[in-house]
């Protein structure tokens, strides 16, 4: 009895960490997001560039000691190759498109509609393509981690910034873009593995930026100061595990509850800065948090 119960447990256990490893994917995002402030590159596509080598690098290692390779990756499907292919593509022009939008205006502006347009891109194919329903619950935690990080931006709205159309624009086709990679990631992933997204997700990233820095004349380069050079490889390492775990979320739950667990990035993201680099927590802040984490609550309820 003691056995089965040990057994039942470490069942209900595995599939809680499941279910919610996409919040567990956005602390180490933030974590991230909290080490690259400190390396303070300013050249955008060195970051995702070179972590793209160190993934794949690392990915490659793992297979090739703890798994057999014509099982982790023989045995894929062409359709879950492409599907892989075309999401790392549009995460990766997401992820220009974003850039480019911050340039044009603010990036609370852009944040707030690319986390609901996301969110609302992931949704809309779960409710018309895979036919997934959705209850009141998941509604009104979404409603409230949108909220939060609408309300975490606030003054981007309604202060003397600049709100541009091409930002808004390209914030909004940002969102699409990174809501149907979460669909076609989805769709691959149950006829793949993790091994196999990891290593497709980073290699096509690698190309896709190397193309944009040669098009854009961004130079990808990175410091010989050894202090940076270590917290880089901390910031990969970080990415790393944060991708990893949120394609075992997406393996496990739906791409819509992933991508609003995910959207809840920002706000770990004040905790974390506080905790790591003494930032201040205003009333507004304090206020996205606590909204952030009753969304959170809902959604657990679910």
């Amino acid at each position: 009895m003691i056995q089965k119960n040990y057994f039942k447990c470490r069942i209900e256990f595995m599939e809680n960490f499941y279910q919610f490893s996409a919040l567990i994917a956005a602390v180490t995002f933030s974590s991230a997001g909290i080490l690259i402030k400190k390396i303070n590159i300013k050249n955008f596509f060195s970051i995702p560039f070179y972590e793209g080598l160190f993934s794949i690098t690392l990915m490659f290692i793992f297979v090739l000691l703890l798994t057999n390779w014509s099982d982790s990756i023989g045995t894929n499907s062409r359709d879950a190759i492409f599907y892989f292919i075309l999401a790392a593509i549009l995460s990766s022009t997401g992820t220009i498109v974003y850039i480019f939008s911050l340039s044009k205006t603010s990036v609370g502006v852009v944040l707030t509609i690319c986390a609901a347009f996301n969110v609302l891109t992931a949704s809309t194919y779960d409710y018309i393509i895979n036919s997934i329903s959705f209850d009141t619950l998941f509604f009104i935690g979404s409603i409230l981690i949108l909220s939060s990080i609408f309300i975490l931006n606030i003054k981007s709205f309604i202060g003397k910034n600049e709100i541009n159309l091409y930002g808004i624009f390209g914030a909004m086709f940002t969102g699409i873009f990174w809501g149907s990679a979460v669909f076609l990631n989805d769709r691959a992933i149950s006829d793949s593995n993790i091994y196999t997204a990891s290593i497709t997700r980073s290699a096509t990233g690698i190309i896709v930026m190397l193309s944009a820095s040669i098009i854009l004349r961004k130079k990808i380069d990175f410091s010989n100061d050894i202090k940076r050079y270590k917290l880089f490889l901390l910031t990969a390492l970080f990415l790393f595990l944060s991708n990893i775990i949120w394609y075992l979320s997406l393996d496990n739950t739906t791409g819509s509850l992933t991508t609003i667990f995910g959207s809840s990035a920002p706000i770990f993201g004040i905790i974390l800065g506080y905790i790591f680099l003494r930032e201040k927590i205003g009333k507004i802040e304090l206020l996205s948090i606590i909204i952030a984490f009753s969304g959170i609550a809902v959604m657990i309820s679910l």
